[in-house]
């Protein structure tokens, strides 16, 4: 889904220096699609660095500092948003344990700001009334 902005100027003389200085305002179409699989990784502060491998179904996030590795079915309800359900906790070398409720998880996120190599993720949960904004960088 795109947004197409029309601007319509309509001039009775000549510019004036500070329009000609204004800046280039062109349309530009998000490709929500180069979002929906492949390697990325976002960052949180206290856990450290999370990388993502995502296809059409599948997410799993391998968490850099403790070497675990947690499965997701990725649900698209639309190009832009998108909803995570726990499956499974696929690999745990550290033995490390999950957040007490990780295992009902299910996320519900949209992706805004999108940039060329990044998106801010705006996710709410079954686990919380918060609403958290990470953003995301293609890897």
């Amino acid at each position: 889904m795109s947004a197409v902005v029309v601007l319509v100027l309509g001039s009775c003389g000549g510019e004036s220096e500070k329009e000609a200085k204004q800046p280039d305002f062109s349309v530009k179409e998000v490709n929500y699609q180069a979002w929906h699989s492949g390697k990325f990784y976002y960052q949180e502060p206290k856990i450290g660095t999370f990388l993502i491998n995502r296809t059409d179904s599948i997410q799993e996030e391998f968490i850099k500092n403790t070497g675990m590795i947690v499965e997701f079915d990725i649900n698209w309800k639309n190009d832009s948003m998108y909803s995570l359900t726990f499956v499974k906790i696929a690999e745990n070398p550290l033995d490390k344990s999950l957040a007490d409720g990780a295992e009902t998880l299910i996320k519900n996120c949209v992706i805004t700001k999108v940039k060329a190599v990044s998106y801010v993720e705006m996710a709410t949960s079954n686990l919380s009334s918060d609403t958290i904004y990470t953003t995301v960088f293609r890897h």
